[in-house]
């Protein structure tokens, strides 16, 4: 009988004996169900649980065991800091988009005074990680979020209300750039887009595989149909000078290149994403012959 969270955290590791992540999936789901960081779960072993607490952790472990990701079971991901709700209509944010984040924040502030009040667009914003992830740590940033999902866009509101930031976000339903005016210019487009083919179902963990929306997950027979769309009309949106930033399958980076279009002095960026190919990181310079804004 599980009567403290000690008891608890011993408990959840012998339901989940397969998986690799069993001790840290422990604490997160029992710091969840108590309201308390992963940390203070530690430090409060001897904290007795209600019987409520003890049958809503049951369930969880179930889901867990049966390989649902944590974040979907407790409805909670962190991110850079921020604490967003999560549902099967948007991806898990990854560490690995963190350091996309990062990469736009090192231009923003490289560009500080050229670009006073930058404008940035997140395309396919999902759970609104990156947009909110840009607002909360670049207060001059003007961000705009779009996504084709409705249960997305509406997560992703969600968020922005529950972290004080919808003020800073403007959000717009639409595929790619069709979510925004056609003459809107940016300093910054950043994007986390669908790029795995739809043939390498099999390399994706099972986890992403059964629990995350395929939307978001695949780009048609070659994982580049988003990029190319993407990639194409970004010279319409990006101001002289401007960065398209993007998250993707090291496979995928060479294509990226081959087929950017992107002009005057408009740099590209791409911070590897979650896939099962190697994993390295790669900005481009400046090209010649950018649109000004």
């Amino acid at each position: 009988m599980v009567r403290t969270v000690v008891e608890a955290l011993r408990h959840a590791l012998t339901r989940l004996p397969d998986l690799p992540s069993a001790r840290a999936d422990a604490e997160e789901l029992v710091s969840r169900l108590l309201g308390m960081g992963r940390g203070g779960v530690l430090l409060d072993r001897e904290r007795a649980l209600v019987p409520a607490e003890v049958e809503r952790l049951e369930s969880w472990l179930t889901r867990r065991a049966a390989g649902e990701p944590v974040q979907y079971i407790t409805g909670r991901a962190a991110f850079r800091g921020l604490d967003l709700a999560v549902n099967p209509s948007v991806l898990v944010p990854r560490p690995e988009t963190e350091g996309l984040v990062e990469a736009v924040l090192d231009v923003l502030r490289a560009e500080a005074e050229r670009w006073r009040a930058p404008r940035v667009l997140d395309l396919g914003t999902g759970s609104g990680a990156i947009a909110l992830a840009i607002a909360a740590e670049y207060p001059a940033a003007v961000v705009a979020a779009s996504d084709a999902s409705e249960a997305a866009l509406a997560t992703a509101e969600e968020n922005a209300n529950a972290l004080g930031l919808s003020a800073r976000v403007r959000f717009a339903r639409g595929d790619w750039f069709g979510a925004v005016g056609g003459d809107e210019r940016f300093e910054v487009v950043v994007s986390n887009p669908p790029y795995v083919a739809t043939g390498e179902w099999d390399l994706l963990p099972d986890d992403v595989r059964r629990f995350e929306p395929q939307q978001a997950l695949f780009s048609g027979a070659t994982g580049l149909e988003a990029l190319r769309e993407i990639v194409d009309d970004a010279p319409l949106h990006l101001v002289a000078g401007g960065l398209l930033a993007l998250e993707l399958a090291e496979m995928r980076a060479g294509a990226a290149s081959r087929c950017s279009t992107i002009s005057p002095d408009a740099r590209a960026c791409c911070s590897p994403g979650a896939s099962a190919a190697p994993r390295s990181r790669r900005c481009s310079g400046r090209r010649r012959g950018s649109r000004g804004n």
